[in-house]
């Protein structure tokens, strides 16, 4: 009876054991995946300050369409509003637009 009693704590304790590694696993699966992310997301950050300045370099718009920009922006509408009625690239009007925001402060 007492052998009985000795297995089944050892099943116990190794029943507990592997769930705590399973947890362990788990958690350290979690902190790769998040800084994994992280780098990620810096990667896109830099292609897309990359890809503005290769669009600006590729085909500079003139001023007076950016003041037309600017203004309406002023006037509140929308990005895709302004991009279907000038017909210019959403990425060049957010890269106006940021740099006004950061003149205007």
């Amino acid at each position: 009876m007492e052998t009985l009693y000795i297995i089944s704590i050892f099943s116990l304790i190794g029943f507990f054991s592997v769930i705590c590694y399973l947890f362990w696993k788990d958690m350290q699966t979690t902190s790769l995946k998040s800084e994994y992310l992280e780098l990620l997301e810096e990667r896109i950050t830099h292609l897309e300050y990359y890809i503005y300045e290769l669009e600006e370099r590729l085909t500079p718009i003139s001023s007076e369409i950016k003041e037309q920009i600017i203004k309406m922006y002023k006037e509140g509408k929308d990005i895709m509003v302004i991009e279907n009625s000038l017909n210019i690239p959403k990425t060049k009007i957010e890269m106006i637009l940021r740099e006004y925001k950061q003149n205007t402060q």
